[in-house]
């Protein structure tokens, strides 16, 4: 019952502050991948099982508010999970470094896996150009490389204050 309410409270959180609170906490419309970071955290933390689900069930949420295919996400955000729980064991979640290492080379690769599957399946692609590099999508990689230690900061508090109540 503790981790069901844990996952939950935890699936909460990141939606509302991806979807809801993503228009107030943005700079010039560019915003960073708060539920990519979390799906990270998750992996280090609570290893492959838990951050494959909750990638899964992110990134089928956020396909369903998008009208790009539907499906690109929630497999994007598996994968991730996967990789990010399998090396939970060979990485110190509380270095910075390792954090944004791991946060960089997982939104390359949905950057990656995303422009794949929208070339290869163009006609529900919506307003997303594959294997288009643009200044904004750059941006938004920095922006959520950078702001990667303090959610992390962040939610290492949380889960030690949380730990006490469930």
């Amino acid at each position: 019952m503790r981790r069901t309410t844990y996952y939950f409270l935890f699936y909460a959180f990141f939606c509302l502050l991806q979807f809801f609170f993503g228009k107030y906490i943005n700079i010039g419309g560019v915003f960073p991948n708060f539920i990519l970071i979390a799906i990270i955290y998750l992996g280090f933390t609570r290893g492959r099982l838990g951050a494959q689900t909750m990638g899964f069930i992110f990134g089928l949420t956020w396909d369903s508010f998008s009208t790009d295919i539907f499906g690109v996400r929630a497999l994007m955000f598996t994968i991730i999970g996967y990789f990010a729980g399998m090396f939970n064991r060979q990485f110190d979640k509380d270095q910075i470094i390792a954090q944004l290492m791991a946060v960089l080379c997982a939104e390359i690769f949905y950057w990656f896996g995303f422009s794949m599957i929208c070339f290869i399946l163009p006609e529900g692609s919506g307003s997303y150009t594959p294997f288009v590099f643009t200044l904004s999508g750059s941006l938004k990689i920095l922006v959520t490389v950078l702001v990667t230690p303090l959610v992390f900061l962040g939610l290492n508090f949380a889960s030690k204050s949380v730990r006490r109540y469930l």
